[in-house]
């Protein structure tokens, strides 16, 4: 059995109609906690008018989350706070995710109000988790976290150059190591690397795997063995190194403008 995936939701009066996307585009989704405000369960006299509606619609929303988990087997639970702060939101999920410390964890913030969506997106972050936005009922997107500033990009231009050649392929298309090898040796640029005493005049294999593992760690490039081959690996770029070299390439066209 696979590690437990915990997917929390910020509660919205449409995540209902937007949590069946999740359970279709992400992996094996064991749990779901929906985040709430107590506030939301308690209609109020001096509630003001939009709330009055709102709150109903919420709660009802929440209950066709759970319906929808139910016949998939996907554990359900809401996790009430007092309030919206980050402090509270810390502590609820915290309570949590301890009782599960070799999950991973996915969170969908396009419900509930913007302090309980930024409160979650701060937790998301601290407990390294995906962060989903679901637009519509039929479309998510993921929210890109970088694990780099791209001045670490830039330190050495063979990282830039290792995405380049990687970009020349369709998307999701693979480039074995042999074939990045002989592109890179074509265009490689002396450069010092982290914790290197000198300059690498010129790429040889441990220099490659240098470059290779960098991207890999942060997360710009994925690596896995070629089809029925356990010791010939290739590589590709992640959604996140097709962010980033889009970045670079938009950064390079505004210094060529720059000099006309």
């Amino acid at each position: 059995m696979g590690r437990p995936h915990l997917l929390f939701m910020s509660a919205g009066e449409r995540i209902n109609q937007t949590f069946p996307i999740c359970v279709k585009s992400l992996e094996e989704i064991t749990h779901t906690f929906v985040v709430v405000e107590e506030g939301v369960y308690h209609d109020l006299p001096n509630d003001p008018e939009h709330l009055r509606s709102v709150k109903p619609q919420i709660r009802q929303a929440i209950e066709g989350v759970q319906a929808i988990c139910e016949p998939l087997a996907i554990s359900f639970a809401v996790i009430q706070t007092p309030d919206t702060t980050i402090h509270s939101i810390r502590d609820a999920l915290l309570a949590t995710t301890r009782q599960c410390p070799e999950a991973r964890c996915s969170f969908n913030l396009s419900g509930g109000t913007k302090m309980l969506s930024l409160s979650l997106f701060i937790m998301a972050l601290w407990l390294d988790a995906r962060i989903y936005l679901t637009p519509s009922g039929d479309r998510i997107e993921q929210v890109l976290i970088p694990r780099m500033h791209l001045d670490d990009v830039r330190r050495n231009p063979n990282y830039v150059t290792a995405l380049s050649i990687l970009s020349r392929r369709d998307t999701n298309s693979w480039t074995t190591r042999q074939e990045f090898g002989r592109e890179l040796e074509k265009q490689y640029r002396p450069s010092r690397f982290t914790d290197d005493p000198g300059v690498t005049r010129s790429p040889n294999r441990g220099t490659i795997t240098k470059i290779l593992q960098q991207l890999i760690e942060w997360s710009l490039i994925e690596e896995s063995f070629c089809h029925n081959s356990r010791k010939t690996k290739q590589y590709r770029l992640t959604l996140h190194g097709e962010f980033a070299w889009k970045v670079l390439q938009a950064e390079d066209r505004d210094v060529s403008r720059g000099a006309e």
